[in-house]
């Protein structure tokens, strides 16, 4: 058994980047994926790191950019954001990059919407990939998450397992998201700290790690790549809004 992580300690805000995962990280898991809140205390802690670390507050997640969006509202526009596993990102200088829906993902997506709808479990369609949630229905886990192994070979795409969930999208993960980011000459030279709560985010805690930064895991303890521990979504709020009190 790995050695129990520590919390992590306050850096000073001036020489960090942030990238924080979005759901089971900054917003508690829901049982459908549109189900997510964006409370008014979490979009007001947004703004307040925004302001206090302009240009140096990542989003990095599975999710789509315009997912995000979705819940964000404006607030993100003000926020670099990795989407789809790192496939797509936008920054305030750079813009949105949003590589194209292949012929191969729309037959993987289609195969997997029949396959929903056959068992009795939601489908979620996303801008560079497609997933099964099986949350409602745990015991088809195993049949589901081997279908959609079996639909990206198929297609020459990566299956990508979740919390209760699978998905199908383009290669990508979150560490090459991080790194791309972290090219951004608001990110530039500065330390990445990486949060994330699912094996989704070990490859971004690795990326943080290998650039000088540290990985922070959010909720019970497991095998990881992460330097640091937080018990749950309220504990991250809580280190954030010390962090944006310091930083301002």
């Amino acid at each position: 058994m790995t050695e129990a992580l520590l919390p992590p300690p306050l850096p000073d805000p001036a020489t960090i980047a942030l990238y924080l995962d979005f759901d089971g990280t900054l917003v508690d898991l829901a049982d459908r994926p549109d189900a997510v809140v964006v409370e008014a205390d979490l979009a007001d802690l947004l703004d307040r790191l925004a302001t206090a670390m302009p240009g140096r507050v990542a989003i990095v997640s599975g999710r789509s950019v315009a997912q995000l969006d979705g819940f964000l509202g404006d607030r993100a526009f003000g926020l670099a954001v990795s989407g789809s596993h790192g496939a797509e990102r936008r920054t305030p200088a750079a813009g949105h990059i949003l590589p194209e829906r292949s012929p191969a993902l729309e037959a993987a997506a289609a195969e997997l919407r029949a396959f929903a709808d056959l068992n009795g479990i939601i489908f979620e369609a996303k801008s560079l990939g497609a997933g099964l949630h099986f949350r409602q229905r745990p015991e088809i886990e195993q049949e589901a998450t081997a279908m959609a192994a079996r639909v990206a070979d198929t297609h020459g795409l990566t299956m990508q397992p979740g919390k209760m969930m699978a998905e199908v999208r383009l290669p990508g993960d979150k560490g090459a998201g991080l790194r791309s980011l972290a090219t951004d000459d608001a990110m530039a030279g500065m330390i990445p700290w990486f949060f994330g709560d699912d094996v989704t985010d070990e490859d971004g805690f690795a990326a943080a790690a290998a650039l000088g930064g540290a990985g922070v895991l959010i909720g019970p303890e497991r095998d990881t790549q992460a330097a640091y521990r937080l018990d749950d979504v309220a504990a991250l709020r809580t280190w954030l809004n010390e962090l944006a009190d310091a930083a301002a």
